[in-house]
Formats: structure tokens, sequence, C-alpha cells
């Protein structure tokens, strides 16, 4: 079953997402500006803390220039992985150990890590690619 705070944490990732990618690259400071709230209210909706009405997510996906179903998740998105990436052999000794032989469990954990890592690594900023320079002579 998906939580409630797994929901509007995604909505809140989404939101910031688009208002970073948007346009104008609006900042929470121009954004609640716009939407006549504080700037605390926008970083609480990012951080999926407050739980934004339906008119307000309507008005927020208008000023960034979206599809509200765009930011809303659907509920696939937020069920574990069914294909979980590779953990590293102490990070799976480590759930072993925490499910203490119980398969079930090991199982759910594997796939929670999986998610938080994916998700973490998603956050990420984007690697430079390493170009090497010819020296012109």
């Amino acid at each position: 079953m998906v939580e409630r705070d797994d929901l509007y944490g995604e909505l809140g990732r989404r939101i910031r997402a688009a208002r970073e990618s948007s346009g104008e690259k609006l900042s929470q400071e121009k954004l609640a500006r716009r939407l006549k709230l504080s700037r605390a209210s926008i970083v609480n909706i990012e951080a999926g803390r407050q739980h934004a009405p339906i008119h307000l997510l309507w008005q927020i996906a208008e000023i960034l220039g979206t599809d509200l179903t765009l930011l809303i998740p659907r509920r696939e998105d937020l069920l574990l992985p069914t294909n979980p990436i590779p953990l590293d052999e102490e990070m799976a000794k480590q759930i072993e150990d925490a499910a203490q032989g119980n398969q079930e469990t090991a199982k759910l954990l594997s796939a929670f890590v999986s998610k938080m890592k994916i998700t973490l690594e998603s956050q990420l900023p984007p690697r430079k690619p390493n170009v090497k320079t010819r020296s012109r002579n």
C-alpha cells in the first residue's frame, strides 16, 4: 500500500523539478509571491510536509507551464521497484541480518533500499564527462 507521505513527497519533488526547469527558472520566493503564499509554504510543499489542495496544485502547474497530471505521481511510481538494482555485498549482508532469516522481510528491505538508492542518485547533479583536450603544437 502506498503511504500518504510517499505521495506528497513525490508530488513535492515533481513540483521542485518543474520549477527548476521552467523557462523562467523560478525561485521558491518568486513562485510563492505569484501564489500569494509564503516561501516557507513552497519549501514545505516541495518537501512533502504541506499537503496542497487541488486548486493550489492547479495554480502551481499553470504558473510552471505544465499539466497538473504530470505533477501527480501514478500509483506505480510510488510502489517498490519490481526489479531492484543490485546491492553490494555489504549492504546485502546488513539486510539479511536485519531480516533475521525472514525472506519476505529481506525482499521488502532490499526493494526499499534499491528505491532509496535510485531516488538519491536521481537527485545528484549530472556528472561532467572527462574531456581530454589536445594541445595545439
